[in-house]
């Protein structure tokens, strides 16, 4: 389901289609976002990554499926704000090396 343009997007639709309609780990699902299928995780597509490892975290606390999190927790404002804090703490950290 990958194609050359559309790594980031394809990538992030693969994943959910793995946990949605194939019940895979999500381990399994976050590989559909690699260097494989030319997704960089640096810059703007990191977006996608952090959106997985959001939904892990959920996960994790209450075993809420992707759907389940998708319709009722996840807030694309709050992700965009998380995903913005952790990038300038990574170029933070970066300058002191």
């Amino acid at each position: 389901m990958h194609c050359k343009s559309g790594a980031d997007r394809t990538g992030l639709a693969a994943a959910l289609y793995l946990m949605e309609f194939e019940d895979a780990p999500l381990l399994k699902a976050k590989k559909q976002l690699s260097f494989r299928f030319l997704h960089i995780r640096r810059g703007k597509s990191g977006i996608l990554d952090h959106f997985l490892e959001r939904y892990e975290v959920e996960y994790e606390r209450s075993g809420a499926s992707i759907r389940s999190w998708v319709e009722n927790m996840y807030c694309s404002r709050e992700l965009t704000r998380s995903f913005e804090k952790k990038q300038a703490a990574l170029r933070f950290w970066q300058g002191w090396h």
